[in-house]
């Protein structure tokens, strides 16, 4: 009988930490989102991250392409990390987007060249492997999700001020594709939506539709 009250009590006071934690969280989400004003970056603030982690990071090739592909296929943090070679045909320029959450999987062109010679670097450092992780830490293991949160939380906080999530960057790919002046159609098939509704959030991001109303 002691044994199982002590059990309750652990489970209450360890689901109280996590309550703790998670408001910390929210918080710390509440006050950036405030101080960054909007959900999403622009293609000239990611540059200029790019350009800080070409400058300082210990790994700025790995690290460059896995913003730009974050942002040019808008990938969720999740499946960025997963990205395998046998995904990617350098030859022909194109990628396979494999989608979590039910998403649809599509094949995008590599249409950067940039990214694209990012690409070959990174599969010429890693001895040209025919399968695999793309993305790989010192140890040889892939790139966590969080490791990837740290890095990017701490190159756009030195570029910009403030600390942004990597999953802005799927923002900025939408909200730039409607900038852009692509169909909503286009838009959901491109981001892997199932459902039309959420890429109708991009359009709330993004100026195109107001752009004829003058006063």
């Amino acid at each position: 009988m002691n044994n199982q009250v002590v059990n309750v009590e652990f489970r209450k006071a360890k689901s109280t930490e996590t309550l703790k934690v998670n408001r910390l969280i929210n918080r710390s989400r509440i006050a950036n989102d405030q101080l960054r004003g909007k959900r999403h970056l622009n293609h000239q603030e990611i540059d200029l991250i790019c350009k800080t982690i070409r400058k300082k990071s210990r790994y700025a090739d790995r690290d460059e392409l896995m913003v730009l592909m974050a942002f040019h296929h808008g990938f969720r943090v999740s499946e960025l990390v997963d990205v395998k070679w046998q995904h990617v045909d350098l030859r022909s320029g194109q990628i396979v987007i494999k989608r979590l959450k039910n998403g649809i999987d599509t094949t995008h062109p590599i249409s950067s060249k940039r990214e694209l010679m990012l690409l070959r670097r990174v599969h010429k450092a890693q001895k040209k492997p025919m399968a695999g992780f793309v993305f790989k830490n010192e140890r040889g293991s892939p790139v966590s999700v969080n490791g990837f949160q740290k890095t990017f939380g701490k190159f756009s906080e030195l570029t910009l001020g403030v600390k942004w999530n990597a999953h802005s960057l799927r923002h900025a790919c939408g909200t730039a594709l409607i900038d852009r002046g692509h169909d909503l159609r286009t838009v959901q098939v491109y981001m892997g939506h199932r459902n039309i509704q959420n890429t109708t959030v991009y359009l709330h991001e993004s100026i195109k539709q107001f752009e004829k109303i003058e006063w």
